[in-house]
């Protein structure tokens, strides 16, 4: 009894080893599998990393980025030349307006009545000179007719002053002829004296042909002033024509002050911002709306001075805007500029307490884009990646 008793516990004890055994193994096996786990995790790690680091190396050789960079427009800032109340405004902030469209309207009552005015003076001057182009063609008519009239006149006095002159030249030859034969008595006191008469007669005749002679001069000589008068008429003329071209520019001039009661859109765009609301007093020269075009944004990036040397002007870009970034956007390198932010700035900071700090200076690249779908808005935020390039070596002639 005692031997199988002891035959038993020695069974037991056995099974209790290989128990033990089965159950380190798998342990083991299990330790083994969560480091071949931990390995091939590790490996995976390492290889993303190395591929990232891979892909922002090449990226890094490839391209410059920055993530300071914006978009801008030229934003239109709308002035008025006048003053005065604002009785209108015909957008609102966000509105899209066409080059020509009304924005505000100033009052322009009193501006109207000035142009009013102004076209009446304009018109009294048009009547009066219309008028006096017709007095000068009654009185050329009428100046030229009687001059004709006088001239015949004239000429008609001068040969009756002939026809007079010749007859009393006949009495007088008749009264010396007369005379003779009375002296030696051939003839009586009466033949005499008919002959004196008729000689008296041609004479006074010869007398009154001559003054009207002188009369028709005169007549036409009047007729030649009255001519003159139509001179004068048209030397007076120029005079009233350029009072007219100074009224006429004086409406000119009114009706470009009564247009700019009227503000209006000077592009295609979108209202930004609105400074005035209707009741208002607009000033001269202060700005009343704020506009741009959101066809013609653009990208300004600052790039930094260590990286500026791969930036060429026409470099391909690529933008993704903070606002949809899952939309990609292309464009070029238009502009860099020549001059650092920091430089350009309207308050430099110069080093006046004489500590220096070196700061990597960033310069200013204006990058044109490619027509897209995406709403882009001035102000905000872009990344960019542009392609680097290097700029063409220029070889020096070595000196001789």
């Amino acid at each position: 009894m005692c031997r199988s008793t002891s035959m038993q516990g020695d069974g037991n004890s056995f099974a209790t080893e290989a128990a033990e055994a089965e159950t380190s193994q798998a342990r083991l096996s299990a330790v083994m599998k969560s480091r071949r786990a931990r390995i091939i995790a590790l490996i995976a790690v390492v290889a993303l990393v190395g591929y990232a680091m891979l892909h922002f190396m090449l990226d890094r050789a490839a391209y410059v980025s920055t993530a300071d960079a914006r978009i801008a427009a030229d934003m239109i800032a709308v002035s008025t030349d006048i003053s005065g109340k604002i009785t209108s405004v015909k957008v609102s902030e966000g509105d899209e307006v066409k080059a020509g469209d009304i924005l505000y309207t100033i009052d322009d009552r009193e501006a109207a009545y000035t142009l009013a005015q102004y076209e009446a003076e304009a018109e009294r001057l048009r009547a009066e000179i219309d008028r006096e182009e017709t007095r000068i063609q009654l009185a050329s008519s009428k100046a030229g007719s009687e001059v004709e009239a006088r001239r015949a006149g004239t000429h008609s006095a001068s040969a009756s002053v002939e026809a007079a002159r010749s007859n009393f030249e006949t009495a007088q030859r008749d009264y010396d002829r007369t005379k003779d034969l009375f002296e030696r008595g051939l003839v009586p006191q009466s033949n005499l004296d008919q002959a004196k008469n008729a000689l008296d007669t041609a004479q006074q005749a010869l007398l009154r042909a001559q003054a009207d002679r002188e009369s028709a001069v005169a007549e036409q000589r009047t007729a030649s002033i009255t001519g003159e008068e139509v001179r004068l008429i048209e030397a007076g003329l120029p005079i009233l024509r350029a009072n007219l071209e100074q009224a006429e520019a004086r409406v000119d001039a009114q009706k470009v002050v009564v247009e700019q009661h009227t503000i209006r859109s000077p592009i295609d765009g979108v209202v930004d911002e609105l400074f005035y609301d209707a009741g208002e007093h607009s000033l001269r020269g202060f700005r009343m709306a704020l506009l741009h075009d959101p066809n013609a944004v653009r990208v300004s990036a600052n790039i930094k001075e260590t990286d500026i040397r791969n930036v060429q002007v026409g470099a391909p870009v690529l933008v993704r805007a903070d606002s949809e970034p899952g939309k990609l956007i292309k464009g070029h390198v238009a502009r860099v500029h020549d001059a650092t932010i920091a430089e350009a700035a309207l308050m430099p900071n110069p080093n006046a307490n004489g500590v220096f700090t070196k700061i990597t200076q960033r310069i200013s690249v204006r990058i044109d884009l490619e027509p897209t779908d995406v709403r882009l808005r001035p102000g905000s935020m872009v990344r960019v990646r542009i392609h680097k390039q290097k700029a063409a070596r220029t070889t020096a002639a070595e000196p001789a």
